[in-house]
């Protein structure tokens, strides 16, 4: 009798000893095992929620116990801590398509932020999701949306020539966002380098004539008309002017290839839908970047990019944004975020790899998304994407990358008997690879919004925004969840309010 109750002992507690293995590993992946070769203790404390806040407070920032510290990277899978990036960092992040870049870092950052928000986009997801949540305290939400990708009504407008103001510098840098968005910009170009010159040009005169951006389509559409030199030259901007008479009164080779080339890069001026955007009306509110920062309101800016597209104006107004965010004094508790999605097509700026570093260091959170190095280099050239990728101190990859020479040069960074540049091109969704400045590598769980404090909210704004997508996110959120072995159940509205 005595054998048997021990036997029976034995089973039980074998029983009980697999079914606390089988929830321990639960929603662990093969490459889990592997994670405490990398970053792994004391070495990540400056990630770790204390580490963050003791930067803050290093940096003259004063944070809430309330307030989060700044944005959440992910989960440690060894030690199983919450990682974050400071409201100093800099981000770089680098997943494939599909694989969880806007649910578990876009989406996330812009719910947790307690200052004002860029946020850039080709579809409407992003919004959707966030614009309620950010609407919370009266903060104003602001949606450029001239291509009709979330089917905004233009209730409000920009106007590029007012930020212009007639400073001959600001008409080059409005200038400079229509060529570098140009499909086939080529820096060294002859005929390119004069049709930004000349657009440039026409860009002062109007302003300073105070004329509709709609002019300048028609100038540049119609080389005979001399009045934008006229303009230049009645206020007293002489240099100006004779430059413009110079491109005017070249040959008709040239002038025509100028005109022409100037034309292909600001086609999306000639359309009405555009227009009604980036033109003055006493109908629509006026966008004043100052009142944005101060008021930490949210600016969602939506293109596809590509010829025709508003990319040029959605990169000049994220300058004009972050010029009077950059020129605060003081660092604030409540600081900037910037999260450039499809950067490569949105960001198109020659010197966005350079400005990077000096947005950081007044205060500004950067955060850009690409779905591979290479796509950054076709954007930016090598050397500027390697200076992008340098400036960032937390970069992040993301599962489904199939770069391997980037991934090879990720492996060495990682070190002998790590992780492969096979074991990163086959990482399972919900896990990255972080490689921070001045900690080393660490494998995280990556957390999608539906993981965290604002789910509820989240699928409260997408179901009233954009209602027909709810069994799409439903079989979203279930299949994800249980993958990882928690499965988040949130509460479903009987009524939907339409938007």
């Amino acid at each position: 009798m005595a054998v048997v109750v021990v036997v029976g002992i034995v089973v039980v507690l074998g029983l009980i000893a697999v079914v606390a293995m089988r929830i321990r590993t639960r929603g662990r992946v093969p490459v889990d095992r592997k994670a405490r070769l990398l970053g792994t203790g004391k070495a990540l404390e400056p990630l770790t929620e204390s580490g963050a806040r003791q930067k803050a407070e290093d940096c003259g920032r004063r944070l809430g116990m309330d307030e989060p510290p700044g944005v959440v990277v992910g989960t440690a899978v060894a030690g199983r801590r919450r990682l974050y990036g400071s409201y100093e960092d800099l981000h770089v992040d680098i997943w494939g398509t599909r694989q969880g870049k806007t649910t578990c870092r876009t989406i996330p950052a812009i719910l947790a932020a307690n200052g004002p928000v860029i946020a850039t986009s080709a579809k409407r997801d992003v919004v959707d999701a966030t614009r309620d949540v950010r609407a919370e305290n009266r903060r104003r939400i602001w949606v450029f949306d001239p291509e009709a990708i979330a089917g905004e009504a233009p209730t409000w407008f920009w106007d590029p020539l007012a930020w212009v103001g007639g400073d001959e510098h600001r008409a080059a840098l409005l200038a400079g966002h229509f060529a570098e968005a140009y499909p086939c910009a080529d820096t060294e170009d002859h005929f390119e380098i004069g049709a930004e010159e000349l657009l440039a040009l026409l860009f002062l005169a109007a302003s300073v004539g105070e004329r509709r951006i709609a002019e300048v389509w028609g100038w540049v559409t119609y080389s005979q008309d001399t009045e934008p030199i006229e303009i230049l030259r009645a206020a007293h901007h002489s240099s100006a002017g004779s430059g413009l008479a110079a491109i005017y009164n070249s040959s008709v080779y040239e002038q025509t290839r100028v005109f022409n080339t100037a034309k292909q890069m600001v086609q999306c001026l000639r359309l009405p839908n555009v227009l009604d955007w980036i033109t003055p009306s006493a109908e629509r509110t006026r966008f004043d970047e100052h009142e944005f920062v101060e008021r930490n309101d949210t600016l969602y800016a939506l293109s596809v990019g590509g010829p025709s597209s508003v990319a040029p104006l959605v990169g000049a107004l994220l300058e004009a944004v972050l010029t009077v965010a950059a020129a605060q004094d003081q660092p604030t508790a409540s600081p900037l975020l910037m999260v450039v999605d499809d950067a490569a097509n949105l960001a198109r700026w020659r010197d966005f790899p350079q400005r990077y570093g000096y947005y950081g260091s007044r205060g500004i959170v950067m955060m850009t998304m690409l779905q591979s190095w290479s796509q950054g280099v076709r954007c930016w050239g090598a050397d500027g994407m390697s200076e992008l990728w340098s400036a960032a101190t937390v970069r992040v990859l993301g599962s489904g990358v199939d770069d391997m020479p980037f991934l090879r040069d990720r492996a060495e960074v990682l070190g002998p008997g790590t992780l492969t540049a096979a074991d990163l091109r086959s990482l399972p969704r919900g896990r990255a690879i972080v490689f921070p400045s001045g900690a080393p590598p660490v494998l995280i769980e990556t957390q999608p919004w539906w993981n965290g404090p604002y789910a509820a909210e989240v699928e409260r704004s997408l179901n009233r925004h954009d209602p027909r997508r709810r069994p799409l996110f439903d079989a979203l959120i279930f299949s994800r969840s249980e993958s990882s072995g928690t499965v988040t159940k949130i509460p479903a509205e009987e009524t939907h309010p339409s938007a």
